[in-house]
C-alpha cells in the first residue's frame, strides 16, 4: 500500500509549483505556510531518537501522517534524519557526548585541532565507517525506502566551513588563526567542505536520488529542483560582512557550485545580511531563527528586496508574522515556519497565518 496517495500526490505537486514561483517572485494567492504537526506520543528524549533509528522513524512518521491529515494546505510530507550537528567533527575523530538534559542534542567533548601542524595531517574519512555517518545514511535510505520515495527526506546536519572549523579548533584558537595563521584557516575549511560534499553526494545516493531529498543539509524544507544547495554558518552571527567574505562565502560557494544555489542557515542574529544572497552562485533564500533575528528585519528589506526569501522559524502566533509583513511587504517575501503539537486547533491556526499570507501576498511588488 503506498505512503501517499495518488490524489495527494497530485495535490502535493501543485504545493511545489507555489515554492518555485515563491522563490522566483513570481504571483501567487497566498505565501506559503510552512506548518508541520510535531508528534511524540511516546514521548521519546531527543537522546533516544538520535541513538535510536526505529524511535526516530516513529516520530517522524507520526508526524508525515497527523501533517497530512491535519494541515489543510501547503504541506509537503519531509522527514529529518538528525544523528546530530557534529557529524563531521565525528567523522575526523571527535569524541562525541551527551550532556546531563537528555532533551539536549550532542557535542564533542573537546576540540581535536591543537595547532597549525594538526590541520595539514587531517586525513579524508570514509562515509561509510566513520563517525556518525554510516548510522545517517542507513537511516536515509530506511527512511526513504519505507515511505516508497513519497516522502522527502533530509541529508545530515553537517553545519559548514566555518561552523566546522570552530568546533574542531575552539573559539579562541579559531580566531587567533584567522589572524595569525589565515592560509591554515582556509586549508582546514576547505577540507572540511571536502568533507561535506562528499557526504552530501553519499547521502543523496542513499536517499535514490537528489529529487528525494530536500536539501543537501538537515531542514525539513524542501528546496526546488537546481537549488539543493544548502549549508549552515551560524558562526557568522559573529562577523564582520569583511570576514564573512573572506572565510565563509569562498567554501559556502563551493556547496552551493555544486547542488545549485539555494538557501544558507544562520539562527541569528546576522550581521552579514547584506552578504547573504551574493554567493557564487548566488542563492535564494535563508532559514532564520525568528527570536534571534527579528531586530534584523530593516537589514533584510534593503537587502532581499525583489530576490531572496526568507524563512522564519517562529512560534505559532499569527500576530508575529503580521508583524513581518508589516517591515518586509511589498519588497520582500518571508514563509512562517511553524510546529504545532496535535492537540492545538491546528486547522484554527493554519488559517489565521492564511489570513495574513494571503493579505502579504496581495501586498508584494511581484515580477
Amino acid at each position: 500500500m503506498p505512503f501517499i496517495s495518488q490524489s495527494l500526490i497530485d495535490d502535493i505537486e501543485r504545493r511545489k509549483e507555489a515554492i518555485r514561483r515563491v522563490w522566483d517572485y513570481k504571483r501567487v494567492d497566498h505565501i506559503p505556510i510552512a506548518m508541520r504537526v510535531a508528534a511524540n506520543p511516546w514521548g521519546y528524549t531527543t537522546r533516544e531518537h538520535f541513538l535510536d533509528a526505529e524511535k526516530q522513524f516513529q516520530i517522524e512518521s507520526e508526524s508525515v501522517k497527523l501533517s497530512l491529515e491535519m494541515i489543510p494546505d501547503d504541506y509537503i510530507p519531509s522527514m529529518r534524519v538528525d544523528v546530530g550537528c557534529v557529524v563531521i567533527e565525528s567523522a575526523l575523530g571527535a569524541e562525541i557526548v551527551f550532556g546531563d538534559d537528555p532533551n539536549q542534542t550532542c557535542n564533542v567533548k573537546e576540540p581535536i585541532l591543537r595547532s597549525v601542524d594538526d590541520i595539514y595531517k587531517l586525513k579524508m574519512p570514509n562515509p561509510h565507517t566513520d563517525g556518525l555517518v554510516p548510522e545517517g545514511l542507513r537511516r536515509i535510505k530506511m527512511f526513504t525506502e519505507r515511505t516508497d520515495g513519497q516522502v522527502y527526506v533530509s541529508c545530515l546536519d553537517m553545519g559548514g566551513a566555518m561552523n566546522v572549523a570552530f568546533t574542531l579548533l575552539g573559539g579562541l584558537q579559531f580566531y587567533m588563526m584567522s589572524y595569525d595563521h589565515p592560509e591554515a584557516l582556509d586549508h582546514l575549511s576547505s577540507f572540511t567542505t571536502d568533507c561535506f560534499i562528499l557526504f552530501a553526494e553519499e547521502c543523496i545516493k542513499a536517499a535514490g536520488g537528489i529529487e528525494h531529498v530536500t536539501s543537501t543539509d538537515f531542514p525539513y524544507i524542501w528546496q526546488p529542483e537546481g537549488r539543493k544547495g544548502h549549508c549552515s554558518d551560524d558562526i557568522c552571527a559573529q562577523f564582520s560582512p569583511e570576514f564573512f567574505n573572506r572565510f565563509s562565502k569562498p567554501h559556502n560557494n563551493r556547496i552551493f557550485a555544486r547542488f545549485g544555489g539555494g538557501m544558507l542557515h544562520n539562527c541569528g542574529p546576522n550581521p552579514c545580511a547584506s552578504e547573504y544572497l551574493s554567493h557564487d552562485p548566488p542563492i535564494k533564500a535563508v532559514d532564520l531563527a525568528y527570536e534571534y533575528s527579528k531586530n534584523d528585519l530593516p537589514a533584510f528589506k534593503q537587502a532581499f528586496a525583489g530576490k531572496g526569501v526568507i524563512y522564519f522559524g517562529m512560534p505559532a502566533d499569527p500576530a508575529e508574522y503580521r508583524r513581518v509583513m508589516e517591515v518586509l511587504a511589498p519588497d520582500v517575501i518571508a514563509i512562517p515556519e511553524v510546529a504545532v503539537s496535535p492537540d492545538q486547533d491546528v486547522k484554527g491556526i493554519y488559517e489565521a497565518f492564511l489570513e495574513v499570507s494571503k493579505e502579504y501576498a496581495s501586498r508584494m511588488n511581484w515580477r
